[in-house]
Order: C-alpha cells, then structure tokens, then sequence
C-alpha cells in the first residue's frame, strides 16, 4: 500500500512538474558549453563587467568581509553597491559564496536566470489558462526570441536577470489583484521587484513597474469599479511600501550616486531615444527571429503566427489588454510621441535608448501565443476531431524547435583568460608595491581598460567603465591622456602605463615591449608597451607648502589645472579647492596655507582687514590685490609652489574594502592622499574620536592638514544613505518575518 503511495505520489510530481524539468534540460543543453569555469561567455560584458562585478563580491566574501560599499580597483576609487548595474544578493552572489570560483558562478548564473525566464513564463500563463503545454509553448517563445539572444544574453548579466524576474513580479500581481489572499502576494511581487533592484536591473524594472500599473488601471474596468479601486488602491501602496523597504539598501545608495554622477540630470533627448525601431522594418523587428542587423523583439514565424491566432480570443481582458501593450510597446520603441511623453516621466528620462521598450511586446506576445496554441487545437479538432491535443502540441513544439535550430546561433565561449596569462600584466604582478595601473592604451576615458585583469591581482586601475561616472574625474583623465601623461597620472598614483604606441613624455620609462592581442576583447591591457611613471607618487605623503583656491567651481578647476600642468611639483606643494567667497574663512583658518589665490568675484572691500591679517602672518596673497594688482604672472604662481622641503612618505594601510588607517606621530603639514575620498559623501577622517576635514587637493585627490596629532587616522567610508538604507530594510525584513510568523500560528491555530 505504501509502495503504491509512494508511486502515485511521484507519477503526480512527475506529470505537475514535467515541463518545468524539459524546461530545466533545454536550459542546460543550450549553454552546455558553460558547465564549468574554464569558459565563458564570448561577450565583452562578461568578459570585462561581470568578471570585475564577480572578483569584488568574491573578495568581499571570501578575503576581506566588508560589505562592498567601496571599489579600489577602477576609476582610482569609486562606490560599489551605489552603481545601479551592480549586483547584490542575486544568484552569482550566492555561487561565489558556495564555490569561490568567479567564472563558475557566473556561467551558473546565466543557466539558471534563462531557466528561471522560461520558468517564470510558464508559471504566469498557467495561471492564466490552466493548460500546461500553452504555458510550456509560452515560456519557449519567452526563452527563444530575439531580444533574449541578441540584447539579454550578449548584455550584462543584470538584463538577463531583470527579464528573468519579470514574469514573476508581474504574476503576483495578477494574482493579488484576483485572489483573496492579496496581501500575501502583494508582498511576493514586491520581493521579487526588489530582486530586479539587487540585481541591477533598473531598466526592466521600469518597463514591468509599467506593465503592472497598467494592469492595475485595466483590472478597474469591470463591475463593482468602487470596490476594485478601493482594492487596487491598497494592493498599489503595499506593494510600494514593502518594495521599498526591502530595496531602500540598495535603492539609497544608488540615488545618491546618480545625483552626483554624469546622471544626475538625466540623459539628453538624443542618448534617451538612441535607435528607434523603423515602422517599415516591423516584420524583421518582431517576427525574423534570424534577423541581427538592429536591436529586435523578433518572435520568429511559427510564435508569430500563433499570436496571430490568439488575437481571435480578443474578447478575453487578458489578451486585450495585451494587445494594448503591444501597441504601446511599438508606439514607444519607434520614437512617435508617446516615447516624447515618457520621457518626462520620472526614471523613464534617465535611460537610454527607447527601443528597449520592445520588451513590452516580448513579454505579453507570448501569452497571446498561448492562447493561440489553445485556438489552434479548437480550429483543427473542429476539421478532425479523432486528431489528438498531444499530436498538435508535439507538431507545435517541434516546429518551433526547428526554427529555433536554424535562426539561432548558439552563443559561443572562449576560454578564460587568467591576468597571468597576460605578459604585460604578469610583469607587472612582479611589483610588489602600492601602485595603479594607467591603460593608455585606451583613448578615452572611460570603457574596458583591463581593469577586470588587475581586479583579480588586486591591483588598482586609474580608469574605469560601465555607464555611470563623476564627471569632472571623467575630465581628468582626458586632460592627463592629451596633456600630462606622466605627471596627472602620477598624481593618482599612477605608476605603470600601458600603451599600444610609443608615448612622448620624459617622466615615462620604457620597461619593455611585450605580445600583444589584436583580436581579443580587452585588446588595450595587452599593450605591447610597458612604461614605468617616474612621477607616480606613493599613496599617501607629507608636504608642508600649499595653496588654497577661492571662487567658483569652474574657475578653481581651470586655474588648477594649469597650475598642474605648467607648475605644480606634487611632492613639494598641494592645491586645495577651497571655498567661493574669502569671507567664509576665518583667519585662523587661513593661516593652515602658504598662499591662496582669489578668482572672479571671491572678494570684496569687507575682506580687506582679513587680507592683510593674512598677509602680515607671512601668507602670499594672488593676485596682490593689497597692492592694487589684479593680474597673477606665471612667475607668481612658481613662487607660490616652490618649496625646499622634501615630502615625507606615510604609510597608509587598508583595514578593510571601506577602510584605511595612517598612523600618526605628531605630524604637522598636509596629508595628501592619493585618493579620492573627498569627491564623495560618506567619507570621514577621524583620529581619537575628532573628525579631521578633508579637502579635494590636485582637482582630483585628498587632503588632511595636520597639526601635531598622534594615534590611528582612520577614513572610513559609510554613506548615510547606506545607514538609513540598511536600517529601513532590515527593519522591513523583521516586520515580514514577523508577519510570516503570525500567518504560520494563524493557520496551525485555525486547524
């Protein structure tokens, strides 16, 4: 009798569960060559990106132990878990926990988040129809179509994991809004949106916030509308709130990044509509599933013809409204005036390019498919009834298997390529030392440097990628890669460069000429050119000469840069970005620098006596404005860097990802660091419980004056966005556990 229990019970599971474990095997078929860490993904994103994404969680997890608020290793510091892209708490995340293998866990993760898409799918639609082999077909057209391959799985792996997770925020959503347990799943769809926050997917969390408003909006249109707003209404501010709590980690930190960043005031009109699809190119856009020329929601023929059939059930809410979407989805994606008007919507005006909203269409034709699949069966029963479902399912299935074989190439992988596989960098690697890395190599600024190679040797990069930075470190860098090669990238402690051409600079040594790689994708950290920087500075250092900059910030940027440029020996002397007017200073304040330079309209005749305090106590005054002079000579500006005294060198230690410490032993002067804690919020200096003022030195790096203190100067980075952020989730959390309790008692009480 057991036996026999035992049996039925798997034939149930079995027969439950079959199309999700076909769904799970076709997974791993398709990216078979990933099983493993030896290959990834040919994809420069996954390459260079996720690679850099992947080593700083493994070091966070397995090395250091600091939650990762802070990156070393490119753009010579900036924040981590702040950047929207970054990823958090998502399956990569809890591979590298298990595994400590990068490659492996990022490989794992792109099985799973493809089975998770098709999983999703299926899950939504059978809740929609009740009929398995329409949701398996659904959720194939989900996992095979042309945005997935061509946009989801040649991106960063957030898109993949964001279009993974949409089927489910929108699942429960749908099922608040028609089941009586709507609390329930009101929480269920806010974790999961919150799961599309963590994995950096901000772009289709936008596009499925959309879809479900929306649907929200179109569940009103039936009877008993004043019950169902009342309804929604809630459902609405549940799911908001909880979403927010969960999310408020993240979701803080990265709104105060983007204000800071070249986001801050959105994107223009131009980078927000980037390719719109062409109206007269429709049928290669949303049915050639081969086509590969521009971005595409391509659903191939077969799929397409079954959403053609599904359009004969337009008198069903849910494919009606989908087919609303799909009209909104093209109206978007081409430009036309709806595209204008979501561009003045809040978040929509921060993202780049409109065609993406393709993935409006994507992600409902299936489930008219679905319902096509159901009229299909109808139309041929009612020509032959003795034909069986199973036989048109099996025809279906095979036919899109077929297409799918043909229009679909299969994603290729390379193998990985080790940082000491690199002869240049494994030269490097020799170098024990506290230094970074300048790939000159690269033209611009900002893009795929190598800094995912020197990541992974724990050394620091001058430059960066990824689509959000600080712009005026962004002009740093391109002023020192046109003018000052040597010195602007010594100052960032910059000690060797790699360039694929031979550089003209007398503070650059070469130290060898190494095999290049012309055609792999990160070309620029091949060089061939080794160049040793005999400007770079140490990372952190004494000086005794400064010179305080007061006026405008466009102002105090240009003087400094020519000063840099023309003047400045920056193991001698620091300039400081001071304030806009003289009269915030006091003179006190004053006398911690050996000069200050006024600019535009940094003073008036009320801060006369406070210049000549200044200058009575041996500060230079420019331009001499106590002695009727309103132009500053180069030859004033060389005088007012001069220094006799040497540097001394200190050494700083880093404590953790988030944190450094200096001892100190009575030093008096100014503490330049190398670094650029003084550009972002969050940031502190303290020692024996004083907090010591930072100030941007160079236009770029910090420093502290000292007077005489002794112990530990400890900089310690924890944004109060990041402090609030955690206090609200974590609070949030124990609310719904808590909850989760009351529900679990409330159920054993009732039984």
């Amino acid at each position: 009798m057991r036996k026999e229990l035992i049996t039925s019970k798997l034939k149930s599971l079995a027969k439950g569960h079959f199309y999700i474990g076909i769904l799970f095997l076709v997974s791993i078929f398709f990216f078979f060559p990933l099983l493993g860490s030896e290959r990834i993904l040919d994809n420069m994103h996954y390459i260079n990106d996720m690679t850099f994404q992947s080593e700083n969680m493994r070091v966070f997890l397995h090395e250091n132990g600091a939650f990762p608020l802070w990156t070393p290793y490119f753009y010579a510091g900036q924040p981590f878990i702040a950047i929207p892209e970054h990823y958090l708490f998502d399956l990569n995340f809890i591979y590298i926990l298990i595994f400590n293998d990068i490659f492996l866990s990022m490989n794992l993760a792109v099985i799973s988040y493809f089975f998770i898409a098709g999983l999703g799918m299926y899950l939504l639609v059978y809740e929609m129809i009740r009929k398995q082999n329409a949701a398996f077909i659904a959720s194939l057209i989900f996992m095979f179509n042309g945005l997935v391959q061509r946009f989801a799985l040649t991106g960063h792996l957030n898109i993949l994991e964001s279009y993974a997770l949409m089927p489910f925020a929108f699942l429960f959503v749908y099922r608040a809004l028609h089941k009586k347990n709507w609390i329930n799943n009101c929480i269920i769809a806010a974790v999961f949106l919150s799961m599309m926050i963590y994995a950096g997917g901000i772009i289709f969390f936008l596009y499925t916030g959309l879809i479900s408003g929306l649907f929200m909006i179109w569940n009103l249109i039936s009877g008993n509308f004043g019950k169902n707003i009342v309804k929604t209404v809630l459902i609405s501010l549940v799911i908001l709130v909880v979403l927010f709590g969960l999310s408020a980690l993240k979701l803080l930190p990265v709104l105060e990044f983007t204000g800071i960043s070249n986001r801050s005031a959105g994107v223009s009109f131009e980078e927000y509509l980037g390719n719109p699809i062409k109206t007269n190119n429709l049928w290669n856009q949303l049915v050639n599933l081969s086509y590969n020329k521009d971005f595409a929601g391509s659903l191939g023929i077969l799929a397409f013809a079954l959403l053609l059939l599904g359009l004969l059930s337009f008198k069903k809410k849910n494919v009606l409204f989908s087919i609303l979407i799909i009209v909104l989805s093209i109206l978007m994606a081409s430009g036309t005036f709806i595209a204008d008007f979501f561009y003045k919507l809040p978040g929509f005006g921060q993202t780049r390019h409109i065609e993406r909203a393709l993935v409006l269409f994507v992600f409902v034709a299936p489930v008219i498919a679905a319902y096509g699949f159901i009229n299909l069966v109808n139309i041929i029963k009612n020509h032959k009834k003795d034909i069986k479902e199973w036989a048109v399912f099996s025809g279906v299935v095979a036919l899109l298997a077929v297409e799918i074989f043909f229009s679909v190439d299969a994603h290729a992988a390379i193998k990985v390529v080790k940082p000491k596989d690199i002869p240049i960098i494994n030269e490097i690697s020799k170098d024990a030392g506290q230094f970074r890395i300048a790939t000159y190599a690269l033209s611009t600024p900002i893009g795929a440097s190598g800094y995912n190679y020197y990541t992974q040797l724990g050394i620091p990069e001058v430059k960066g990628g990824g689509g959000i930075w600080v712009s005026e470190y962004a002009q740093y860098l391109a002023i020192a890669q046109q003018y000052a090669p040597s010195k602007m990238y010594g100052i960032l402690n910059g000690k060797y460069l790699i360039s694929d051409k031979e550089i003209n600079d007398s503070g650059l040594l070469l130290k060898g000429t190494f095999q290049t790689c012309g055609k792999c994708a990160v070309w620029e950290a091949y060089g061939p050119y080794l160049y040793e920087n005999k400007n770079s500075v140490s990372r952190a250092f004494l000086v005794s000469n400064s010179v305080l900059l007061i006026g405008n910030d466009n102002d105090k940027r240009s003087v400094a840069y020519t000063m840099i440029i023309e003047s400045l020996d920056p193991l001698s002397s620091v300039i400081i970005e001071g304030k806009d007017l003289l009269s915030e200073y006091t003179i006190n304040e004053l006398e911690e620098y050996n000069a200050i330079i006024l600019l535009g309209s940094s003073v008036d005749q009320n801060d006369v006596p406070l210049l000549q305090a200044y200058k009575d106590k041996g500060g230079k005054i420019l331009p001499r404005v106590l002695e009727g002079e309103n132009e500053i000579s180069r030859e004033l500006i060389e005088d007012a860097l001069k220094s006799e005294k040497k540097h001394k060198e200190i050494e700083i230690k880093q404590i953790s990802i988030n944190e450094y410490a200096v001892e100190l032993n009575g030093e008096k002067g100014w503490l330049v660091l190398s670094e650029k804690f003084s550009s972002f919020p969050g940031w502190k200096a303290a020692i024996n419980s004083k907090e010591l003022k930072m100030h941007k030195a160079d236009n770029v790096i910090t420093a502290v004056y000292l007077n005489g203190e002794q112990g530990k100067l400890v900089f310690r980075y924890y944004p109060e966005s990041f402090k609030k952020g955690k206090i609200i989730t974590i609070a949030t959390v124990l609310i719904l556990l808590v909850y989760i309790v009351y529900i679990i008692y409330l159920k054993k009480w009732q039984k």
